[in-house]
């Protein structure tokens, strides 16, 4: 990279937002780039800023540079570098970009052979059909617009001159490069994207022989402008014959291997006319490509057999060399393309299977069912049950599985989407074996569902594996990488590993501004789990407030958003029930509620959850009879949308305990979902389940069916989210220890997890509020000197900005006369407890009292 030039010292360590000027690393017609770093504390990073010449707020200046941000706007591909912020700054415009610490490509080029330049420019030739996908054209493609990184992955840099259907072209002309602008640049005529074509020829043709195709390097504008518009190319094999340029790329020392296809592709990107040349980027990849694979190219359609012969003995040198006869090559040649027909035929076979499936599919949801069309999921449900009949297939197969496994998974029936994922996997191993892209992929998939569904352990199992393998086959900076480690990020937060958490998510961060610069999904995708991560970090506050930085995005009309939305809709319910924030709680559900039925249809598991949520945080709130009524709910809308019984176990046991709440334990179901849950293989809806059935026997007072639960609980491995801090199964321990009459156990077990709760308070402030009650009730039935301390303690830890009247109110009210008195039958002692069953709308012992300590 250049160092600073002594003219420069004025501006080094000028501030430019949060950024500090360093030196400067080149200057072109439109601008200078400089080297920056961040300054203002939030964390240490290096970029590269481009400051505009001319005045920031002309009318010109702003248009060039509303120009090139609106153009990096619209792009995310690991061969372009990121845009990432702008402004203007007194005089000054300017754009914070992705800092590539590498080379110019024709610098780096210098030491590679003739395959590997043509390998790093259909690289840049994807990044510029990305942008072209995109309605942006470059218009500047040269090599000094192009950094190597240290991964030896290029960057393409400096779109100020690029233009879309939003801005005119004529405005472009003054900072061409003329050695690599296309003809009718020159002329100013309207170029569309053959003029990216026209540069990616000279690129390609100074690669192959170390001179420009026109002109010489040393001519002057004017000159060089003559030769582009009047001149043609330089014959390849007279340059062969001439030393290279001293700058520029250098020749590769197999140069001589860019006779005849390499060529033919450089001269037709370089005609004069954009219909002479290749019609798109995509049809000038298409031809390099064959020419790496040795097979005939577009640009020379109607060359002779024997061209296409010679082409075939080089790709197939040995057997060439051993059938030694022509007479034999040719039958071995008739032999290769006949089975490359029978390999393209078998795609072509594959691809009509899968096509003509899913086309029957949707033909089938025209056909009516008992007087009614059928929905998505029937017809999903219909296709899953058909997929027999593809025989042995497997190609098609796999497809079909990674189809309707991904398109459950997107409709949230990850009951549906589990068993076709492992389906998927299964058949990508048996097809491609371990540690190849067909079967990454299928483990990314699974991992994401088992994530999702809270099987974090079964998660990360698949998941860590597959981050080097990833990272070889797809690159480091690449989608598939990005998407394991947001994955894992979830997985770890869940299991309490929150510095490996912050790492991988730290890492997402860097790689969504990198692929997916300004796009709003992305960008609230990646604030909601960094929400979730400060909530586990027990900064609940912070947590609430970084999820509420989405809430412009709510109105994106980015086509992800309308699930996205929905999901972050239910975060902030979720995140005001942890901060004891609930005015207004109860307005949201209903319209969410409505809004999820119309955006995913029935039977999705979006819906459930927010009423969960929803009975969380009722019963928060000490509203026992209501969150019972929302579980009821939720449980009639899910068996009649079709959820299976086993994913229904957690709220069966939810509904167990807020029944318990409120007198209206049902034993007969607390005894089948506990069979029902001790049956599962370990994970956290097993282990949800059975803490979830003891705390509800416990608010009943049948502590024989609490032991069961617990004991069931303890048969496997217990997922982290049930043994690390703030954790329901040592609080279950310590409430059936205190109903069982062991209060030195019952101290010690709720002590424990009072102070995991205050070293990792990832708990919500009611949940607190209620551990410290907790350990204050056994240390008043204990009789202990500390009794008065960890009833203050108990006060202090209330929200402060509860409304009064809240059940734990009238249990602190008998703690506190309870352990004035001594005793349970003195006046006031009774009338609190009065007070504590009218509560729970029943008979009370202590044993149950649990059920109002949330």
């Amino acid at each position: 990279m250049a160092t600073a030039d002594p003219a420069d010292a004025s501006l080094t360590g000028q501030r430019l937002g949060p950024w500090v000027l360093s030196h400067r690393l080149g200057r072109g017609g439109l601008g200078e780039v400089w080297h920056a770093q961040r300054d203002d504390g939030l964390y240490d990073g290096r970029v590269a800023i481009k400051r505009l010449h001319g005045d920031g707020t002309s009318p010109a200046v702003a248009r060039r540079m509303r120009r090139e941000r609106a153009a990096l706007g619209r792009l995310a591909h690991p061969h372009i570098a990121a845009l990432l912020d702008a402004g203007v700054q007194g005089s000054h415009a300017y754009l914070v970009l992705e800092l590539v610490d590498g080379p110019p490509l024709a610098e780096h080029a210098r030491a590679l052979d003739l395959s590997a330049r043509v390998a790093l420019l259909l690289q840049v030739a994807e990044a510029v059909e990305h942008a072209h996908g995109r309605l942006v054209v470059h218009r500047d493609l040269k090599p000094a617009n192009v950094r190597v990184d240290a991964l030896g992955g290029p960057k393409l840099l400096d779109f100020g001159l690029a233009v879309s259907p939003d801005f005119g072209a004529g405005e472009t002309q003054a900072g061409l490069t003329p050695g690599y602008a296309a003809p009718e640049l020159i002329t100013d005529d309207d170029g569309g994207t053959g003029v990216d074509v026209f540069s990616l020829g000279v690129m390609l043709f100074e690669l192959m022989t170390g001179c420009l195709p026109f002109g010489q390097r040393q001519d002057n504008p004017t000159a060089m402008t003559h030769a582009v518009l009047h001149q043609p190319p330089h014959r390849l094999e007279a340059l062969l014959r001439e030393p290279a340029d001293a700058d520029g790329p250098g020749r590769p020392v197999d140069a001589h291997r860019a006779r005849g296809d390499l060529e033919a592709i450089a001269l037709r990107a370089l005609a004069k006319t954009p219909r002479e040349r290749y019609v798109g980027v995509h049809a000038f990849i298409e031809d390099l490509q064959h020419w790496q694979a040795r097979r005939p190219v577009l640009a020379r359609r109607g060359a002779g057999w024997r061209h296409r012969a010679g082409l075939w003995v080089r790709r197939h040198t040995l057997p060439a060399a051993l059938a030694g006869a022509v007479a034999v090559s040719l039958a071995a040649g008739m032999g290769v393309s006949l089975w490359q027909w029978q390999q393209a035929e078998g795609a072509r076979q594959r691809s009509e299977t899968v096509s003509g499936f899913l086309t029957a599919l949707l033909a089938r949801g025209s056909i009516p069912r008992d007087g009614q069309l059928p929905t998505i999921m029937e017809l999903l449900d219909d296709s899953r049950d058909r997929l027999t009949t593809l025989g042995d297939d497997a190609d098609a197969r796999a497809k079909l599985l990674e189809v309707l496994s991904r398109t459950y998974m997107a409709l949230n029936r990850f009951d549906e989407a589990l068993p076709l994922g492992e389906q998927w996997l299964a058949l990508a191993r048996q097809q491609h074996g371990e540690d190849t892209p067909p079967v990454l992929l299928a483990r990314l998939s699974l991992g994401q569902i088992h994530q999702i569904m809270g099987n974090d352990e079964t998660a990360i199992a698949l998941l860590e594996p597959i981050g080097a393998p990833l990272a070889r086959h797809f690159g480091p900076d690449s989608e598939p990488v990005r998407m394991q480690l947001f994955s894992l990020a979830a997985d770890y937060m869940h299991s309490h590993r929150l510095a490996d958490a912050e790492q991988a998510l730290e890492r997402v961060r860097v790689l969504t501004e990198q692929l997916h610069p300004g796009d709003e999904y992305e960008l609230a995708d990646y604030l909601q789990n960094l929400s979730v991560l400060r909530q586990r970090q027990g900064r609940l506050q912070e947590a609430l407030a970084v999820l509420r930085e989405t809430r412009p995005m709510w109105s994106s009309t980015h086509p992800k958003m309308g699930r996205q939305r929905l999901v972050l809709r239910q975060s902030e319910m979720s995140l005001m029930g942890e901060n004891a924030d609930f005015d207004g709680l109860d307005a949201r559900v209903e319209p969410l509620l409505a809004d999820i039925r119309q955006a995913l249809g029935p039977g999705n598991d979006l819906a459930l959850h927010v009423l969960s949520i929803y009975a969380s945080t009722l019963r928060l709130q000490g509203r026992h009879a209501d969150a019972l009524t929302a579980l009821d709910r939720l449980l009639t809308q899910a068996r009649a949308d079709g959820q299976p019984p086993t994913s229904l176990l957690v709220y069966r046991s939810e509904r167990l305990l807020a029944g318990a709440a409120r007198g209206r334990f049902d034993a007969a179901e607390a005894r089948a979902v506990l069979g029902e849950a001790a049956a599962l293989p370990a994970s956290n809806r097993r282990g949800r389940s059975l803490v979830l059935v003891a705390e509800a026997a416990l608010a009943e007072g049948n502590t024989s069916l609490a032991t069961q639960a617990l004991q069931r609980l303890r048969e496997l491995p217990l997922p982290p989210s049930l043994t690390s801090a703030g954790n329901r199964l040592a609080r279950a321990e310590g409430r059936l220890a205190r109903a069982l009459g062991d209060l030195d156990r019952s101290a010690t077990l709720l002590n424990q997890r009072l102070a995991q709760v205050k070293a990792t308070p990832d708990t919500g402030l009611v949940q607190v509020w209620s551990a410290h009650l907790d350990v204050a009730m056994t240390a008043v039935l204990q009789g202990t000197a500390d009794s008065a301390d960890r009833l203050a303690q108990a006060r202090a830890a209330r929200p402060a900005h509860l409304a009064p009247g809240h059940p734990l109110d009238a249990v602190q009210r008998w703690l506190d006369a309870r352990h004035a008195a001594g005793r349970d039958d003195a006046a006031p002692v009774r009338e609190a407890w009065a007070d504590l069953a009218a509560l729970r709308g029943g008979a009370l012992t202590q044993a149950s009292l649990g059920g109002l300590l949330l």
